[in-house]
């Protein structure tokens, strides 16, 4: 009886160790994640270590909490693309088009596209108001087909085709390129992500972060191979 005591008391404080840890473990970014099934799909919430660079079940963002940050970047987006629709008349404008896929801004710009040049992507600078074309970086969802067709102009699909936030943080962060190509797997063009100045990008169902300063990546956490990577936010 005395052994089943002690078995019994030392799996209870085993569990309240690893719930006090869950409570107690460092925090800095929140993960989203769905996964798809033929009737729905499902939202997965997760925090990130910085430590254990591993994910764990988040303290406090849940569906709920990520319509409200859905809203509220939707909002500053539609800011930011009002703003370049009075700095530029000949930037792309179409009723269609998500801001998300039209305009990116950082602290000192905002990228966007104009409709009669597909060969370029523009940068606001939102200090002083001058536009610069920009050079794309090569990564894209263009398939040999999509290349030959040679876009006249951008239209809702060419956005789709190319993602503004990843051009943008490119052309922001000049060794960004470099650091995602030092990593064994592909890249793909949609996968990058950027809060409070922080650029977050996936590769191979690894979260990595670049860091400016130390010209770097980082990892912060692995997702599962079904999971689609919805968002990345410092908490």
């Amino acid at each position: 009886m005395g052994k089943k005591v002690i078995v019994i008391v030392c799996i209870i404080a085993a569990l309240t160790v690893g719930i006090a840890l869950l409570i107690l473990v460092p925090r800095d970014v929140s993960i989203v994640t769905t996964t798809s099934s033929f009737i729905s799909s499902n939202y997965h919430f997760y925090d990130s270590n910085p430590i254990l660079r591993i994910k764990i079940p988040a303290s406090s963002l849940n569906e709920e909490k990520y319509k409200e940050i859905q809203e509220q970047q939707k909002k500053s987006l539609e800011e930011a693309y009002i703003t370049v629709l009075q700095a530029d008349s000949g930037a792309f404008t179409d009723e269609y088009t998500s801001y998300e896929n039209t305009v990116f801004e950082t602290e000192l710009s905002i990228y966007y596209y104009r409709t009669e040049d597909v060969d370029h992507f523009y940068k606001l600078d939102k200090a002083t108001g001058d536009i610069t074309p920009c050079e794309f970086s090569g990564y894209n969802g263009f398939t040999d087909t999509l290349a030959n067709a040679k876009f006249d102009q951008v239209s809702h699909n060419f956005t789709t085709f190319v993602s503004i936030r990843t051009e943008g943080l490119i052309d922001t962060y000049p060794g960004l390129k470099k650091a995602i190509e030092s990593l064994d797997g592909e890249f793909y063009y949609a996968y990058m992500y950027y809060s409070d100045g922080r650029i977050f990008f996936d590769v191979r169902n690894t979260i990595y972060e670049y860091l400016p300063d130390k010209d770097k990546v980082s990892k912060v956490a692995t997702v599962g191979a079904g999971e689609t990577i919805e968002m990345i936010r410092c908490q």
